[in-house]
């Protein structure tokens, strides 16, 4: 019996990752355009730090979605359920961003040794707000990968919507899971430039790579916090004992 838990698991894994990803994104099809066309639309709502604050929570829907096709639970009790999780994803992202943006104007503030600039590029910045919803999209996948360079929300954020751990427990077993299994971190790294180059791109790109992203980070917790075995290897057991048993016998 497999104990939860972060595990090592071999190199190559993120190819499993990607194709269970692409599995689980594909189950729940409907479902996940209907989420992308939600966020675009609400993404094209809100200025570029508010997007950043609220992009992680955006992942953890998609999680959550690749986690109710894994499961027998339906993604309507899922979801019912997550709130919570969902608001600790964006409370723990809200602290970060304005953290490091406090910071960053306490900096600048020095280095300058002047206030905030004048009011003149703020009208650049209102002007920037009309968008087209697609362009929005753009803008919260490059939040996404600027979010996936930080390293942690790729576990931290499966954990904390899939299981009850307490936030703290959720960064042990985050930089446990990172120190056993180092090769993640480039498959993070090209992720997170894979989103932001398909961001740059614009348009339809954005459409799939909001739930295979999702789908991968749930595979990988599954893998390896969850020591479970491969979905098509699963399946093909159940599915092929007979035609296993002629070849054999042959």
């Amino acid at each position: 019996m497999n104990t939860f838990g972060p595990r090592q698991v071999d190199t190559s894994s993120w190819r499993r990752w990607l194709s269970e990803a692409l599995h689980l994104s594909s189950k729940h099809f409907v479902l996940n355009v209907t989420l992308v066309l939600f966020t675009l639309g609400i993404a094209s709502q809100f200025p570029a730090l508010v997007l950043t604050i609220i992009s992680p929570v955006l992942v953890g829907a998609f999680v959550l979605v690749a986690y109710s096709a894994d499961s027998s639970v339906s993604i309507a009790k899922i979801l019912k359920s997550s709130p919570l999780s969902l608001l600790r994803i964006l409370l723990c992202s809200a602290a970060t961003v304005l953290t490091l943006s406090m910071a960053m104007f306490i900096i600048l503030y020095i280095v300058q040794g002047t206030a905030i600039p004048s009011a003149e590029p703020s009208v650049y910045i209102e002007k920037s707000y009309a968008m087209s919803e697609f362009m929005a999209g753009s803008k919260a996948l490059f939040s996404i990968g600027i979010w996936l360079l930080v390293i942690l929300p790729w576990f931290a954020i499966p954990l904390i919507v899939c299981t009850d751990l307490p936030l703290r427990l959720c960064l042990d077993h985050t930089f446990k899971a990172f120190n056993q299994n180092k090769f993640v971190v480039i498959v993070v790294f090209v992720c997170a430039v894979l989103l932001m180059v398909g961001a740059l791109l614009h348009g339809l790109t954005v459409v799939p790579l909001y739930p295979i992203l999702g789908g991968i980070l749930y595979a990988s917790y599954r893998h390896i916090f969850l020591g479970l075995p491969p979905l098509e290897t699963a399946s093909e057991k159940v599915k092929l004992p007979h035609f296993v048993r002629s070849l054999q016998n042959k």
